[in-house]
């Protein structure tokens, strides 16, 4: 889940600030790892997996608590006989009719959390074979209601629902468990920020996994709803204690594009996590086995978090270089990678200056210092919260989109979300303006989900629930694009030093929001329709906040896309650079014939410099472009070719 956003290390990527050189920005640990090899893609698959017991704890209210069938609670009101056997009063699990409303699931016609007088005299004419004189109106006996005293639970799973008694005005403490779940990770982020000041993020990702067995294992072994939540909220910390230092080793044994790459695709194991949840619920028919089993899953974990590295610079900001030594001369075996000489005494020097940069106070207030505007800061915090609302409601949504449809109802918007983490991951490589391409899209999917009022009032059978499933998948899709922008360019907007606050910032305002989304879906007893269309008036207000920012901040790597010439626009514009390139440049004109028919073979210039010749016929810069880029073996330089912005 997106909440598993942890507190990022400066990421070298895009906007509108200008990049230092390459060789400026390697240091000695880059220089023997890499940006990615064979040791980095051991870790990387290892913290991967821990995605999956994260994203089961997140959605297994789901399956905790399914949204009960007709014919699974029966009501008792106060002035019910309770002398009077259940066989003669209500159908029987065995009687046909019964069996066919379970079987179509259609929609219930009486309030379950009150017997209607009415409804209660019919059935005791219906047992006893006696007349009934109804003394009253028709629209007095749809008002003539009774409480009811207690429910009977009457299905083959027991649930927090039947063990709670989780229904009508208790419903709410469905949506209050999702809550506490994330409280915990409210609280488990920060405490993962100032743990891992003096904890090692290999040994805190540890202590997670060990705490996440013996919680979660309590939290489906208690008998009261408040021990429940309770060790649902601890859960949930010592879950974020586990994924936010995997995200720091992550962070901290990659870099560059393969960086920004691993970031993105690790929520694509917390979608793996959603789609396998489904097919281990079916194999447990109460809710308690199936906490065990999740909570259990994670011993496999703790016995390969051997081969899980540690991160290198927290090592030597901490002084412990013989460490880091051996853990990279282990990465440079396996990477094939060649070692300075003097390794050691470089880490030694490399450590010295991590401690002095660390012991500079820094202060989470340096963030609203006005060198970014806080204009922008309220924008991209508010973008984050509206996130991931939307993602944790449309999750928790599923439950009540159709008890049958279940399984694949959470399996395909799964799926939705894996197709908008790739979509993402296009629009950060390869689009220039990835914050306007991510409004777009948020705005687009928001306003066209409004059309689900359109589907006609039936039955919510299958055909029903899939139509509506469509537009859950489609805001599921741009939301997962959204947010895998988010994670990886919202630390563009400061500077190195102060990315740690913003991310901090960020997420920890996105969690204080969680904790109260859940209540959003119980406003489905006002209408089933009122919880997505909310999420849809969200959404494309947050898509524009995104626009917003597209014009301060933009993937400065990727060239502005030029009109494609034509065949003979080509040839009449490489003509002319070629002729001035021959000509014009006294240095250039005086190489040899053998260096000239060379150019003239591999001289290459890109297509905005085609376009641009035009607006410059006496540039002579093009030309010496040309010529430095020939002499180095490279391809021509696009500097010229501005832009407009």
């Amino acid at each position: 889940m997106p909440d598993s956003k942890s507190q990022m290390q400066s990421l070298s990527y895009g906007g509108s600030r200008r990049k230092a050189s390459p060789d400026s920005d390697v240091d000695v640990v880059e220089q023997v790892n890499g940006s990615f090899g064979r040791w980095q893609l051991r870790t990387i698959l290892l913290i991967f997996l821990c995605k999956i017991p994260s994203a089961w704890f997140t959605a297994i209210i789901i399956y905790t608590a399914p949204y009960p069938w007709k014919g699974e609670l029966v009501c008792h009101p106060a002035d019910w006989n309770a002398s009077v056997s259940h066989a003669e009063t209500h159908l029987s699990r065995d009687h046909p009719l019964w069996q066919e409303t379970r079987s179509t699931d259609r929609l219930f016609n009486v309030d379950v959390c009150n017997a209607y007088s009415q409804s209660l005299a019919r059935g005791f004419v219906k047992s006893h074979g006696k007349e009934w004189n109804a003394t009253e109106t028709k629209e007095e006996q749809k008002k003539s209601s009774l409480p009811c005293e207690n429910v009977e639970h009457r299905t083959d799973y027991r649930s927090l629902i039947t063990q709670f008694d989780l229904i009508c005005s208790r419903r709410v403490l469905v949506a209050l468990t999702q809550s506490f779940h994330a409280l915990g990770a409210l609280i488990g982020g920060l405490m993962a920020y100032s743990a891992l000041k003096i904890i090692s993020p290999r040994r805190l990702m540890l202590l997670g996994m060990i705490g996440q067995i013996f919680c979660g294992n309590l939290t489906g072994l208690v008998d009261t709803y408040q021990l429940h939540i309770y060790f649902r909220c601890l859960t949930s910390i010592f879950c974020a204690l586990m994924y936010t230092s995997g995200q720091f080793i992550l962070n901290d044994i990659t870099s560059g594009k393969a960086r920004i790459i691993v970031v993105t695709l690790s929520e694509l194991f917390w979608s793996m996590g959603l789609v396998l949840l489904p097919a281990i619920s079916i194999y447990f028919d109460d809710w308690s086995y199936l906490y065990v089993a999740i909570s259990s899953s994670l011993i496999i974990l703790v016995w390969l978090h051997r081969w899980i590295a540690d991160a290198p610079r927290w090592l030597l900001q901490h002084q412990r270089v013989e460490a880091a030594l051996r853990q990279l001369l282990e990465s440079a075996t396996y990477n094939n990678r060649k070692v300075p000489l003097t390794l050691d005494v470089q880490l030694t020097g490399y450590a010295k200056d991590l401690e002095l940069k660390a012991e500079q106070k820094r202060s989470y207030f340096q963030i609203w210092d006005g060198e970014t505007k806080r204009s922008q800061l309220v924008y991209i915090h508010c973008i984050w919260g509206a996130a991931m609302v939307i993602y944790t409601v449309s999750l928790l949504m599923i439950r009540n989109l159709g008890a049958q449809q279940v399984h694949v109802n959470t399996a395909a918007l799964a799926f939705g979300e894996m197709v908008g983490i790739f979509v993402g991951l296009y629009m950060i490589l390869y689009t220039r303006r990835h914050w306007r391409w991510a409004g777009n899209l948020m705005i687009a999917a928001s306003l066209f989900t409004y059309l689900i009022w359109l589907l006609p009032e039936t039955e919510r059978n299958s055909r029903r629930v899939g139509l509506e499933l469509v537009f859950w998948i489609i805001l599921k899709v741009s939301n997962s694009a959204s947010i895998a922008v988010l994670t990886t360019c919202t630390s563009e907007m400061v500077s190195t030093e102060k990315r740690v606050f913003l991310l901090l910032s960020v997420i920890t305002f996105s969690r204080l929001c969680l904790v109260f989304c859940p209540l959003l879906s119980c406003l489905t007893v006002i209408h089933h329709l009122v919880p997505i269309t909310i999420l849809s008036t969200i959404g494309w207000i947050y898509g524009l906040a995104l626009r917003r920012l597209n014009r301060y901040y933009w993937n400065a790597d990727q060239p502005h896309i030029s009109q494609v010439p034509t065949p003979n626009t080509y040839r009449r514009q490489s003509a002319i650079i070629l002729r001035r390139c021959s000509t014009t440049s006294s240095n250039f004109s005086g190489y040899s014939n053998e260096l000239l028919s060379n150019f003239e073979r591999n001289g290459a210039v890109s297509i905005a410099d085609i376009w641009h010749i035009n607006f410059h016929p006496s540039s002579l810069c093009e030309c010496e472009d040309l010529e430095l880029n020939l002499q180095n073996g490279e391809e021509a330089v696009t500097s010229r070719s501005s832009e407009t912005i």
